[in-house]
């Protein structure tokens, strides 16, 4: 099987804009030449990677299972290059990153990140993803990691991770002894949340809409780790991000309430960047590093 690095890079980027012609514009090329690299990889492969939905091509079960390893190699193809043309890369990369991905996902991959880059200095500016969203816009950060979504022209939104939000309480919390808590259970409970307009208060807000109209509000904070130890203490039920959660879910500090259904909340974190920037290489070096999580 023969493949070039430009089909790969066709193909992520078809991908991520779900449009021969977005695809196109974005890499300076006819989108003839577009569509005939998404069939040349896909006649060497023996398979389709895109389903037609409307207008808009969406990866199928075997693009979407192809698509982390060739974000992979296309990254490790950018290193490459640098250290054949004897290229260091070298200087400062700033993100912004919510709170929750700053303190409980990023860190690993920034250590391993600069293991291989040395001379890159990494800074993360932490803020909830309104506040990310901002510092983007405004040039202030190179890209940003948020837990919502973002519907502005200015910004590039990369689909990121795989996450969701979990509704919590101590163990001995009366809706833990039950076994499962009702909708109208938990209008009746005392909540401990993140602010308003954090990413996982919006997911919250948007999933309990209606259904929670007298919603008992305890305590707010604009960091997690007060609001497991709040929860902990007794104070009320919480929400927060499965990955937040992982220590006490499985030393027993803190339970999973079990909620109907209809009420999972499930949601995609995202990596963004300004539209009209350009990235650094340094910085562009992370961001594949980031992209190569999914």
């Amino acid at each position: 099987m023969q493949y070039t690095l430009k089909q790969l890079s066709v193909f992520t980027t078809v991908a991520k804009l779900e449009s021969t012609t977005a695809a196109a514009r974005e890499l300076s090329l006819s989108q003839s030449a577009v569509s005939s690299a998404i069939q040349q990889l896909e006649s060497q492969i023996g398979q389709k990677l895109f389903d037609r939905i409307g207008r808009q091509l969406k990866l199928n079960r075997v693009g979407a299972s192809l698509s982390p390893a060739v974000t992979e190699l296309l990254a490790h193809a950018e290193r490459l290059n640098l250290q054949l043309k004897g290229e260091t890369i070298a200087g400062t990369v700033c993100i912004g990153a919510s709170y929750t991905i700053a303190n409980h996902i990023i860190v690993d991959t920034m250590v391993d990140f600069q293991r291989e880059h040395a001379n890159v200095d990494i800074e993360i500016n932490s803020d909830n993803s309104p506040g990310i969203i901002e510092a983007v816009i405004e040039g202030n950060v190179d890209f940003g990691l948020i837990e919502s979504s973002v519907d502005d022209p200015r910004v590039l939104v990369e689909p990121w991770l795989q996450d969701e939000l979990v509704v919590f309480a101590s163990p001995d919390h009366p809706l833990v002894r039950q076994g499962r808590a009702s909708v109208p259970e938990l209008e009746r409970a005392a909540w401990v949340l993140r602010e308003l307009g954090s990413g996982a208060r919006t997911v919250f807000n948007d999933t309990f809409r209606g259904a929670l109209a007298n919603l008992q509000i305890a305590m707010e904070f604009r960091h997690n780790e007060p609001i497991k130890r709040a929860v902990a203490k007794g104070v009320g039920v919480g929400c927060l991000s499965a990955r937040v959660l992982e220590r006490e879910l499985i030393d027993g500090t803190l339970v999973a309430l079990k909620t109907p259904k209809e009420r999972k909340m499930p949601r995609r974190l995202a990596m963004i960047r300004r539209r009209d920037g350009v990235l650094s290489a340094p910085a562009q070096a992370f961001w594949q590093q980031c992209l190569a999580m999914r």
